[in-house]
């Protein structure tokens, strides 16, 4: 079984919306956008708890109850080998047509005036326009016969699962043995026979007799106190308590690990429904209160263990998604008419062993409309110091500055502009000698072109002797005449290259600036290498005293930062 998409009218905050979707699907976007309207419009049409609630009038986009809510998702259902879709063939006999391998499945609810609320309807079928209705006795669809959905939200309480797991150990004779059953049993009848003889119970049952003959004696009468703890309820009764080795059993009062340890029952609670149903796990918003290394946790469980292999997860938190692989991003925008763009994503195989570090860049800078890529913490703490002045809330108005730390800025621009995310690149000019062939490779200008799927530039012969000792100038060439022509274009792709690198144009717009800085370090080494010596500490100092205006201006001004003028731009129109 594959999700294809679904498509969503007129449901809350969804005029109208269809998205491409996956088995595993993380959804993103600001608050009030419309993430949780969007795991209720799965879970409408897929679970019958919801859905038998029925809608109300605000359920209806912008309250429109003259136009029908509908819901509709799309499957794939192809593989004759996957036992998925065994069981949805199995349900849908009749329903799909000889030859299809995608069905759909769809929700309707049309207003009635005067209703308190509207029990939806459920079609299913191969062929979108002619679907039929799905078999149901009163509020109980064969749909749900397919599909076990488990809603897992950060407000979840770990006593009503814990009763809700442990409810079944004692139920239909199927979680204890006959001979464990009759042991608990005559207990449990010695236990309510004890209470019921104690002198405290005996001496309630004598006062509540002495006040009822306040309103009316009686002859003969008396009330008797009994226990009635019956083996069915005993699970009402359990209590989870935390044993560390050597120490002592402590209940479960920490809010992060109760949280955590109402997640792991109810994983386990529905590994018994994989043989018989399909798990759907709906899941919002784990990260509350939860310690950074429980997320970490819940990250590799959630992108590692099979039985969440259906699964729609919401989320503001750059860890819980750090082992993401495989997976669907959505991103929600628009805050009147929501929207949404999705791409999948599978981490390339060469930034494998640097995955958490790309998830998490990638989960920051999701949500932003712009973001300007840069190559190391250097670029960042600068342009970071200069946007600070020249556009205060840029991050407010949806811009971002994202440090790559050495993974290819293809990866992310191809993702995030997908996903609607506008993104800006400075990258240095970066030159590599070739021993082999005796040449130099133009390492930032084929950055830049591989990016945009453009032709890289061939090496230029050159003397290894005169390589280091003129290395600048060749840049500068590079530069100014034998890239001209590629770096405009690049420019117009919103890639940027440094005529050399960051501190060398950083010299060139605020020269004796720089040196002031310097002289005042009493060192022996100039500008460009002082900031090149221990590049972050060195550029922190320097951005310590970039506090005058005019000296933010002529960095901001300069053709080296057309990068920032472009984020402001973007920013503020």
């Amino acid at each position: 079984m594959k999700f294809k998409n679904i498509s969503i009218k007129n449901f809350r905050n969804f005029e109208d919306i269809m998205v491409d979707l996956e088995n595993k699907n993380i959804i993103f976007g600001l608050n009030d956008i419309g993430k949780t309207n969007f795991l209720y419009a799965i879970r409408f049409l897929f679970d019958r708890e919801c859905r038998r609630n029925g809608l109300v009038e605000s359920d209806f986009y912008q309250k429109k109850t003259d136009r029908e809510i509908e819901i509709t998702v799309e499957i794939d259902i192809s593989d004759m080998k996957d036992s998925d879709n065994r069981k949805i063939r199995k349900r849908m006999v009749g329903a799909v047509a000889s030859g299809y391998d995608t069905v759909f499945m769809q929700l309707k609810a049309k207003y009635m005036v005067d209703s308190v609320y509207v029990m939806p309807e459920l079609f299913w079928g191969s062929d979108k326009d002619f679907l039929e209705p799905v078999p149901s006795n009163q509020a109980y669809f064969e749909i749900d016969k397919i599909f076990n959905v488990v809603y897992i939200d950060s407000s979840v309480q770990l006593e009503s699962v814990f009763k809700f797991f442990t409810r079944s150990i004692f139920k239909n004779n199927s979680g204890i043995t006959e001979t464990e059953r009759n042991d608990v049993k005559r207990m449990i009848d010695m236990l309510n026979q004890k209470i019921a003889k104690l002198d405290s119970v005996k001496d309630m049952e004598n006062s509540i007799k002495e006040e009822y003959f306040k309103y009316r004696k009686e002859k003969g009468f008396a009330v008797t106190i009994k226990s009635e703890m019956e083996l069915e309820n005993v699970s009402s009764k359990l209590v989870p308590y935390i044993n560390y080795t050597g120490g002592v059993e402590y209940p479960t009062s920490g809010d992060g690990r109760r949280k955590l340890l109402a997640y792991t029952l109810m994983s386990l609670q529905n590994r018994k429904h994989e043989d018989i149903r399909i798990n759907l796990f709906l899941i919002e918003e784990l990260e509350n209160h939860l310690h950074r290394s429980m997320q970490l946790a819940i990250s590799k469980q959630l992108f590692n263990d099979s039985i969440f292999k259906f699964m729609f997860l919401t989320t503001h938190s750059s860890l819980i998604v750090s082992a993401m692989d495989d997976v669907n991003l959505i991103k929600l925008y628009k805050i009147n008419k929501t929207d949404g763009n999705s791409v999948h994503y599978m981490v390339p195989q060469e930034y494998q062993k640097l995955k958490t570090q790309l998830n998490q860049n990638l989960a920051e800078a999701i949500y932003a409309d712009y973001v300007l890529l840069v190559e190391g913490p250097s670029e960042k703490i600068l342009f970071e110091t200069i946007m600070s002045k020249k556009c205060p809330e840029y991050e407010l108005l949806g811009g971002y500055i994202l440090v790559v730390n050495g993974i290819s800025f293809k990866v992310y621009r191809k993702i995030l502009e997908k996903l609607g995310v506008v993104t800006i690149i400075r990258t240095d000019n970066d030159l590599k000698y070739n021993k082999k062939g005796k040449s130099y490779n133009y390492l930032g200008v084929n950055r830049g072109l591989s990016t945009i799927g453009g032709e890289e530039v061939l090496n230029t012969p050159y003397d290894k002797n005169k390589y280091d000792k003129e290395k600048k100038q060749i840049q500068e060439k590079i530069y100014d005449i034998n890239c001209k022509n590629e770096i405009d274009l690049l420019k117009k792709k919103r890639i940027y290259l440094s005529r050399v690198d960051l501190e060398n144009d950083l010299y060139e717009a605020i020269p004796k600036i720089m040196d002031r800085f310097v002289f005042q370090k009493n060192t022996t080494k100039n500008a460009v290498n002082y900031l090149q010596d221990k590049k972050m500490i060195h550029m922190i100092e320097l951005c310590n005293e970039l506090n005058a205006t005019v000296t933010i201006n002529k960095i901001f001004n300069h053709p080296r930062f057309e990068c920032l003028k472009e984020l402001e731009e973007l920013c503020n129109r």
